[in-house]
């Protein structure tokens, strides 16, 4: 039996079956290890992704409560300009004079003329 296992190991077909084997191994190896790697990857990626998406939100939120203190502190500027100027308060705001303003602030966010 001995002499038949070193024949086998003397063998040039049976040490490229063996080595065949063993690059197939360290193949397989090499696919599971990359494979984690990219599993870790991509983790990391959604991890970033979320945070950038947080900050993103927080940021969206900030610059909308900056806009609608602005839009109100713009609107008692303008109430208080119309109470000094003494107009009517039975028509406290003229609303062509409105219409027009809002048509023209809606054309010019849009990109329209």
């Amino acid at each position: 039996m001995a002499g038949q296992h070193e024949q086998q190991h003397s063998d040039p077909v049976v040490a490229a079956i063996e080595r065949v084997l063993k690059t197939e191994r360290d193949g397989v190896e090499m696919l599971r290890r990359s494979e984690d790697e990219a599993r870790r990857l991509l983790t990391q990626a959604r991890t970033q992704a979320a945070a950038v998406a947080r900050r993103a939100d927080r940021c969206i939120s900030r610059l909308h409560t900056a806009y609608l203190q602005k839009i109100e502190r713009d609107i008692q500027t303008l109430a208080a300009s119309h109470a000094a100027s003494g107009a009517g308060t039975d028509k406290a705001y003229d609303t062509k004079a409105l219409t027009q303003a809002a048509r023209r602030a809606a054309a010019k966010l849009t990109g329209a003329p």
